[in-house]
């Protein structure tokens, strides 16, 4: 490799590394921001001023707000789907649901941050599945909530009604979590969360 050859490699290095750590700045201040805030109230400008970097350089990355607001529901998905394909296939779907949950939920407890932002989302969409943010259908478990009642390791109840149920009480135990100021441990708040879905959709062993 030609000396010019090298010096241009090593500058395009230097460019991405800068790239990548101007959007994983901007992309943590968008996450605070549209936290605090929602996504209406939200001004690109602020969030440039928390990450340290100029309006221009959060443009030069994202088109827009809106695509930087996509962009922080992507990247926490993402991770939430490497961790769920690292839970193993526990056979029943009971166990598969319980496992998911505990997975999910220690996953947000880590976020608060993207928690405050799923929990304004759900103020928008409600309890139905159908209406969540691009990407979020693959955490909802439809299938498994199928099979359970099929094979009567849940309720026998429409599945869609059982998942609502739980979106719903998953919601109102991490609300008053953050209204608590997440004093209790996360690991605390798995079991509770677990012991409310044992009651409330799974028939008796």
């Amino acid at each position: 490799m030609s000396p010019e050859a090298s010096v241009t490699r090593t500058r395009e290095r230097v460019r991405q590394a800068r790239q990548e750590a101007y959007r994983a700045a901007i992309l943590e201040a968008a996450e605070g921001i549209f936290a605090e805030r929602g996504y209406a109230d939200a001004k690109v400008q602020e969030i440039a001023e928390a990450a340290g970097v100029a309006t221009g350089t959060v443009y030069a990355i994202f088109p827009g707000k809106r695509e930087l607001y996509r962009a922080v529901h992507r990247e926490n998905l993402e991770e939430l789907a490497r961790r769920y394909a690292e839970v193993p296939d526990l056979g029943s779907a009971r166990e598969m649901l319980l496992a998911r949950m505990e997975t999910a939920t220690r996953f947000l407890t880590e976020r608060p941050n993207y928690l405050r932002v799923y929990l304004r989302e759900a103020g928008r969409w409600g309890f139905d599945a159908s209406e969540l943010p691009a990407g979020a259908m693959a955490f909802v478990d439809a299938d498994l909530y199928r099979r359970g009642v099929a094979e009567g390791e849940l309720q026998d109840e429409d599945p869609e009604l059982l998942q609502s149920l739980v979106m719903s009480a998953n919601q109102v135990h991490f609300y008053h979590w953050l209204k608590a100021g997440m004093r209790e441990p996360a690991e605390e708040l798995v079991a509770r969360i677990r012991a409310h879905h044992e009651r409330a959709i799974f028939r008796s062993a």
